[in-house]
């Protein structure tokens, strides 16, 4: 059994909730939140990210490529060469390597794909931090997730709101898979080392989809509830839980 971490995970909203949560203050001041227009040498695509300390999270703008499906997830390593390990434990057919304009960004692998959900590992790359803004902290990085996110906020003048805001990390995601996608993605010999992610089974035949995701807050946010377009975000003391469906 190989561990991998959660680096990040997306969901792609409809139009006006995309726009509301660019807009909503409650969120500008949740933590560090960027729209970003990220061009790669093989897709171009718009998202809002929500910057914590070791994981992120983003909605892509319905224009945007969704890479193969509406919602994914991506895993992550931090030991150097890791991801060779894993992917040969889920028998990946190819590694890649992934560049953000000229940068190199990350080299990934993806497992066999489920429908509806979007999974690839990736393990940065220490050219990465070299190319991309590397006058900008930390300043001897190595490839950790909290190192990316700290060169991503400062690259966007965010750190102080990633430092103060009530975002710390995502702890837990709820995914609705096919019966059949459900027991393929049980019987991978990975383990999310540091998430919870919970899995149930899709009704009537729909494609699998990243239903909620649970949040780690930095301090008592006290109990609200915030209608952010059609999703929903509930807040209980140093927990959140943001429902998409």
């Amino acid at each position: 059994m190989s561990d991998v971490l959660l680096n990040h995970f997306y969901v792609t909203p409809d139009r006006a909730t995309f726009e509301v949560a660019e807009r909503r203050d409650f969120l500008q001041g949740f933590g560090a939140l960027e729209k970003r227009t990220t061009v790669r040498k093989d897709t171009t695509y718009t998202g809002l990210y929500l910057y914590g300390e070791h994981t992120y999270l983003e909605l892509l703008h319905p224009d945007s490529a969704s890479f193969g499906a509406p919602s994914g997830i991506a895993y992550g390593v931090e030991t150097p060469d890791g991801l060779s390990e894993v992917c040969q434990a889920i028998r990946a057919p190819r590694l890649e390597e992934v560049s953000r304009g000229d940068v190199p960004w990350f080299r990934s692998c993806r497992p066999e794909q489920l429908r509806g959900l979007a999974e690839w590992v990736m393990e940065y790359v220490p050219a990465f931090f070299r190319g991309f803004h590397p006058e900008l902290p930390p300043s001897r990085p190595g490839i950790a997730r909290s190192d990316a996110l700290t060169r991503y906020a400062a690259s966007c003048g965010k750190l102080r709101e990633r430092a103060e805001g009530l975002f710390e990390d995502v702890v837990a995601l709820e995914i609705a898979l096919g019966r059949r996608d459900a027991e393929i993605w049980s019987a991978r010999p990975v383990r999310v080392a540091d998430a919870d992610i919970r899995i149930s089974l899709a009704q009537d035949g729909s494609p699998g989809s990243i239903r909620a995701a649970h949040l780690r807050l930095r301090r008592d946010a006290g109990s609200s509830v915030q209608r952010i377009g059609s999703t929903t975000l509930f807040l209980d003391g140093r927990s959140a839980v943001w429902r998409f469906q």
